[in-house]
């Protein structure tokens, strides 16, 4: 599952066992877990376990007197284990590169397994901005601004993130990367994108239909700083291979600023900045 994913295995500075047993913890010794991660995958997806710190302590359990239990301790070695925990150094890496290509690992393995939804796949490129600043080469994002109609009674707009380069602001809208159907329908020469794709189209339509006003405009900027004028809007959704027929580019091309981004596509931009020479 982490090759399907294209987890980047070169990114980690760790020692990597595949397909091994279940640890064992060795009867009457103490021992830790330390920066430690345990992947596994079922039908929802990968399934990812990280266990930053975890000391594992003995202890002695005699339940035969039917009138109470005993639980015995080593102080001796709690003591131990306690002053062999205040000289050990949590790893971690010190360059730029080390410090986020890790970071771009637990995304894949976030959005890697189906259980996880739309809010948890933003939260997570919220608190790690650079994912984002890399891949659309901005100078700042904002996320979830709730846009109010000035001049018009209706339902606020929230785009998942406004994205702000040097010369203008545009929009990005995430969907999961798990798609119900093919993303094109339709015979030869009549290719339409598919209802559930073209409902996100018409989410995103509407964000352009409020940045259309001047009163919106004034508004956002007065209310975020943010000065949006005919926004790219960028859906971010499925996997490469949901849109490995051509036609999809010129669906795509028929709409005005918009774009169409994969997972795939999203995570290979950044990468590639970090071994570009």
């Amino acid at each position: 599952k982490l090759r399907e994913l294209r987890w980047n295995y070169l990114a980690q500075d760790m020692m990597l066992i595949m397909g091994s047993s279940i640890p064992t913890i060795v009867s009457g010794n103490a021992c830790s877990l330390i920066n430690s991660f345990f992947f596994d995958a079922n039908e929802t997806g990968l399934k990812t376990r990280h266990i930053k710190w975890m000391n594992f302590i003995p202890i002695i359990y005699d339940d035969a007197d039917s009138r109470h239990d005993t639980f015995k301790i080593n102080e001796g070695l709690i003591r131990k284990i306690a002053i062999e925990n205040a000289y050990t150094v949590y790893p971690l890496p010190e360059e730029y590169k080390n410090i986020h290509l890790p970071k771009i690992n637990r995304f894949i393995e976030l959005w890697g397994n189906e259980e996880t939804s739309e809010p948890q796949i933003t939260k997570f490129l919220e608190e790690n901005s650079f994912i984002l600043k890399m891949a659309f080469g901005a100078t700042d994002i904002y996320a979830e601004k709730e846009c109010i109609w000035q001049t018009e009674d209706k339902k606020p707009i929230r785009p998942d993130f406004f994205i702000k380069r040097p010369h203008r602001v545009d929009i990005v809208e995430f969907k999961l990367p798990t798609m119900k159907s093919s993303s094109i329908v339709g015979r030869e020469n009549r290719e339409s994108f598919c209802a559930q794709l073209n409902s996100y189209v018409a989410q995103t339509r509407t964000y352009a239909n409020y940045f259309n006003d001047t009163n919106n405009r004034i508004w956002v900027k007065e209310k975020y700083g943010i000065d949006v004028y005919k926004p790219r809007r960028i859906l971010i959704i499925g996997r490469r291979a949901n849109f490995d027929r051509e036609e999809w580019r010129e669906i795509v091309a028929d709409y005005n600023n918009f774009e169409v981004m994969t997972f795939d596509d999203l995570v290979d931009g950044v990468v590639a900045q970090f071994y570009h020479e």
